[in-house]
């Protein structure tokens, strides 16, 4: 039996009939029932009950239809490894950040899916520094601040990966547009003290904040939630809220490049502490160190800075 009949027969169990396989593998319908046919009769025994209503898998065909779809799934890598059709991949791990996401659907408009595999995933610091690392992902979104920049960077150095400038951002607080606080031109920590503090990673508030300012407004009793969606539900229905160091539109009072979820909540500026307290923050990507980046990965840059330019943001 070659593998030619293998994929006749497979092509015939997923289309149901043998008039539909063949248009779909373009081959002649009497040749393809043939083949199918010798194929049955190497095997000893029938894969398919024929009737004037089409074709079914017999209880023993299932069992090699099985069998073979493993073989030859396994055939189409081997070609696909050393016939140079294997795709290429391209991932983004990054903070939850909406111009990264608008970038990333527009390198999957840019790119064909037949060509690459594409991935992107949101995630807290210390994950998108192991995907990058770990070559999960290609490029990683996130931030230094002066509370996290010595572990980050000693980590990224540690795992020979090596951070890139975007810009600077500043600290704001994230509510829903109902929020009581949601049309103040800022906020204070004072003024969020009577409000639940909601979080997807624990490690931002030390990067926003010293432990004696995270002790005295309470924002070690945060809510900690596992997801993103979670984390917007929860501020929408507590009237909570979470800090962001992000990108900010002056215009709109939100990010201009949100998509419709983020429409229902808006980014307030943080108020700082004191003078000498600073809530800036260096937005940039992470890569591995020395490795130079492909054309899909500085198209990708390219639509960030792009994307920060056009919104007008304030940083």
């Amino acid at each position: 039996m070659t593998l030619q009949q293998i994929k006749y027969i497979l092509g015939v169990a997923d289309s149901g009939s043998f008039n539909k396989a063949s248009e779909k593998l373009f081959i002649s319908q009497p040749s393809l029932t043939s083949s199918v046919h010798d194929a049955e009769a190497e095997l000893g025994f029938q894969v398919f009950n024929r009737s004037a209503r089409g074709v079914t898998v017999t209880e023993r065909g299932k069992s090699f239809i099985k069998d073979a779809q493993d073989l030859y799934s396994k055939y189409e890598e081997l070609l696909n490894k050393h016939c140079g059709l294997e795709k290429k991949r391209f991932s983004v791990s990054t903070l939850y950040y909406a111009f990264a996401r608008k970038a990333f659907v527009e390198i999957v408009k840019k790119y064909s899916p037949q060509e690459y595999d594409f991935a992107f995933c949101e995630k807290k610091a210390s994950d998108v520094i192991d995907d990058v690392a770990n070559e999960t992902s290609t490029i990683g979104i996130l931030y230094l601040s002066d509370s996290n920049r010595e572990e980050i960077i000693k980590n990224l150095k540690n795992k020979k990966l090596e951070f890139h400038n975007l810009t600077e951002c500043n600290a704001f607080v994230y509510l829903h547009k109902k929020h009581p606080l949601a049309k103040k031109e800022s906020i204070s920590l004072k003024e969020l003290k009577d409000y639940r503090f909601v979080t997807f990673d624990t490690d931002d508030v030390k990067s926003f904040f010293s432990d004696q300012v995270i002790f005295q407004y309470g924002l070690d009793k945060a809510i900690t939630v596992a997801d993103r969606a979670t984390e917007l539900n929860l501020i929408e229905h507590l009237n909570g809220y979470t800090f962001l160091s992000g990108i900010y539109g002056e215009e709109s009072n939100k990010s201009n490049d949100s998509n419709d979820s983020d429409e229902n909540f808006v980014l307030v500026p943080l108020q700082n502490l004191d003078e000498n307290i600073s809530h800036c923050f260096e937005l940039g990507y992470i890569t591995k160190t020395g490795q130079r980046m492909n054309d899909i990965s500085l198209t990708y840059i390219d639509a960030i800075r792009r994307i920060l330019h056009i919104a007008g943001f304030t940083c």
